[in-house]
């Protein structure tokens, strides 16, 4: 396994350990424990943010594909996208046709998400989101399922550790097919 793959898959693994930690039975037990029975029943209550950290944690999934896909010069192909017209990241790695559809949908959802995340507030999909760019599977007022089974209302997204599960597993099979 090259370095590349390696460091990867590694920091693919480490976002994806933030599931362990919120589905950790410690984790439930201080949920069980400390939280009033009028408030909702999860680690929100005791002040941690899901939705915004396993946002975060999306970006980091990119950034590791990101990183990957330069270091495997999968970032030179010119392909242009036939969603957003540019040569963005996931025509690049579409374009190698190593993919199946399922990994080609994973890679266009992360990109939006990372653009929604990392370029906006904590999932709130603002005008200034949809007017940057043509995005791939996000569209404004419109509401769409993600293959994470997370739900996008058309201005928001709440994501869970279960979604960021996905998008791991799914990181982990797009540079193990690449590779």
């Amino acid at each position: 396994m090259s370095a590349n793959v390696s460091l990867a898959l590694s920091q693919v693994d480490r976002i994806a350990s933030l599931c362990n930690f919120l589905d950790h039975p410690g984790m439930k037990a201080a949920v069980d424990q400390s939280v009033p029975v009028t408030m909702p029943h999860d680690v929100g209550s005791l002040g941690f943010d899901n939705p915004l950290w396993i946002g975060l944690g999306i970006v980091g999934l990119w950034s590791a594909l990101d990183a990957f896909a330069e270091r495997a010069a999968f970032t030179t192909t010119k392909t242009k996208c036939t969603k957003c017209g540019k040569n963005c990241f996931p025509s690049r790695l579409t374009s190698t046709g190593k993919l199946d559809v399922a990994d080609g949908r994973a890679v266009e959802e992360l990109e939006d998400l990372r653009n929604l995340f990392a370029h906006n507030y904590a999932g709130r999909a603002d005008a200034a989101y949809f007017k940057a760019k043509k995005r791939h599977v996000l569209d404004s007022r419109v509401s769409v399922s993600l293959s994470s089974g997370a739900m996008f209302d058309g201005e928001y997204i709440s994501l869970s550790s279960a979604h960021l599960r996905h998008y791991a597993d799914q990181s982990r099979g797009i540079i193990g097919k690449l590779s």
